[in-house]
């Protein structure tokens, strides 16, 4: 795209005007005029991000590049339903009134959780296991607070962070999470893929072993249930406590099973600990089953693995990058890719913060490109 330099001096102008650039100093020259140097100013505005999970309520104040001003986590440990949104509100009420008195430049707080959400009205249409059916979450905060309120799936909104601020560069994408729970974000001509009721991306509950365990959306053999730190949790646990097995998991949480983090799984699996692998083993035969899967029906140009049980797991990458090239055809694994995450582990703020980057970019007060 060609822009004239009165063009740019004049957008350049109304972004200092309105303090989202400043003015750094003076570059080397390349043989003309010394140029003026300019960087994006993140402490113009800050947001605060949500992060709803099965388990916890994390919530932070982000300036616009995502560091982290103040933080705070509420555990919700076996509260569903109605309970749990008065979670929802009763901890923002507590971490957010401190701040209204404080800061001028909040511009809005962004809500990302797992579930089927219609994110363009804020609403939570289904999660299964917080009991949380069309939930108007962001008319519900916005009555509350008085500032605007972004409610988004927490796939679609790590998709969104990784091209934000990651390296994901593809037309075609599956963004997969192995964590809590399994879901995926979809891309699909450098667009969120949302399906026709908003639930594409359900990939946990993908049936991966017929008449297998049931499962909370009334299947059996959901991938979920076989791959999801619960689930590789409980595996740990049945082996100590049945046959012994998983000593150098649970040594390093003191031998005390309660303990045992995904981290400790992680780093035994890469040590060679013959458990540790067995697990992996599994883990990687069901994956592969889905991501093969996903090569046939959807062919992406690449696979980006999230969740704290896998990332860094290079016993597991190995073994499921040979288990899809010895069962996915040849002509989707043309160019294909699968790799990690670029943003690591608990990045859920930063899709928080990247929803509505990307929405006021587009059609908000940050809208100074188009204005």
């Amino acid at each position: 795209m060609q822009v004239s330099q009165t063009t740019v001096s004049t957008i350049l102008a109304k972004l200092m005007k309105e303090d989202y650039v400043m003015e750094e100093g003076i570059g080397d020259s390349t043989g003309g005029r010394k140029p003026v140097l300019y960087r994006f100013n993140p402490n113009k505005a800050l947001i605060i991000a949500v992060s709803l999970r099965n388990s916890s309520i994390q919530m932070a104040v982000l300036n616009l590049s995502g560091e982290r001003k103040n933080e705070m986590v509420y555990h919700v440990q076996n509260v569903k339903g109605h309970a749990y949104v008065e979670h929802i509100l009763t901890s923002l009420s507590l971490f957010v009134q401190p701040i209204l008195e404080s800061q001028s430049k909040l511009v809005g707080i962004s809500i990302v959780c797992p579930g089927v959400v219609d994110a363009k009205n804020g609403v939570i249409l289904y999660n299964a296991k917080l009991d949380l059916y069309q939930i108007e979450l962001k008319r519900l905060v916005e009555e509350a607070f008085g500032l605007q309120v972004f409610v988004e799936n927490d796939l679609n909104a790590l998709v969104i962070a990784e091209k934000q601020f990651g390296d994901a560069p593809y037309q075609e994408l599956l963004y997969l999470s192995i964590d809590e729970g399994v879901g995926a974000g979809i891309v699909v001509h450098d667009h969120i893929f949302r399906g026709y009721s908003g639930s594409a991306g359900e990939i946990g509950h993908m049936s991966v072993v017929p008449g297998g365990i049931g499962c909370s959306c009334g299947n059996q053999g959901c991938l979920e249930n076989y791959v999801s730190w619960p689930a590789i949790y409980a595996r740990i646990l049945s082996g100590w406590f049945t046959q012994q097995e998983g000593e150098a998991i649970v040594a390093r949480a003191d031998f005390v099973p309660e303990k045992v983090k995904a981290s400790h799984f992680v780093e035994a699996a890469c040590e060679g600990d013959p458990f540790a692998l067995k697990i992996v083993e599994e883990m990687a035969e069901y994956i592969a089953v889905a991501i093969t899967n996903v090569l046939h029906f959807m062919n992406p140009q690449a696979v980006i693995l999230n969740g704290a049980h896998v990332v860094n797991n290079e016993p597991l990458l190995a073994i499921l990058r040979d288990k899809i090239e010895k069962r996915a055809m040849t002509i989707v694994q043309k160019d294909f890719e699968m790799k990690q995450t670029a943003l690591g582990n608990d990045m859920n703020l930063l899709g928080a913060l990247a929803v509505l980057l990307q929405d006021e970019m587009q059609v908000g007060k940050y809208n100074v490109f188009l204005r």
